[in-house]
């Protein structure tokens, strides 16, 4: 007959501290732990979302001084104008496609932001996914 020896609490409370112990070392210790490829992530993360946002900041700038240029033309077409009907005809024009390139602009800016978080993001993900696969948890049954 195999006679199995029941733990004690204090055996069993050993063995979890001592493999706690022996997780924590394998996931923080060493110079290549999941730890330390957490914070290199998160820096990789930072600078791809510095650069994106820089890019996102120009193109909004771009937009500005466009957008800008076409009111001040709208201005010096709006000053020339003889008559109420041919000011109302351009008032109508401008909004039009004042309109059709402001939504383009906002898609394309909504767009840049989308790839901003998610290529900031992936070197997160990738490094909690490495993270977490260092730790045994148990599986479920």
């Amino acid at each position: 007959m195999n006679a199995r020896k029941t733990k004690t609490p204090v055996e069993l409370a050993t063995e979890f501290v001592t493999d706690s112990i022996d997780t924590a070392k394998a996931t923080f210790g060493g110079e290549a732990g999941p730890a330390k490829e957490s914070v290199e992530a998160l820096s990789a993360s930072a600078k791809v979302y510095q650069e994106r946002l820089a890019d996102l900041q120009a193109k909004s700038l771009s937009y500005f001084e466009a957008n800008t240029k076409a009111v001040l033309g709208f201005w010096r077409e709006a000053a020339s104008v003889k008559s109420p009907e041919a000011l109302f005809a351009l008032q109508q024009g401008f909004f039009k496609s004042q309109s059709e390139v402001a939504l383009k602009q906002f898609q394309d800016l909504n767009d840049a932001t989308v790839a901003l978080v998610r290529e900031a993001a992936a070197p997160v993900q990738d490094g909690l996914k490495k993270s977490f696969s260092a730790f045994p948890f148990p599986k479920a049954a």
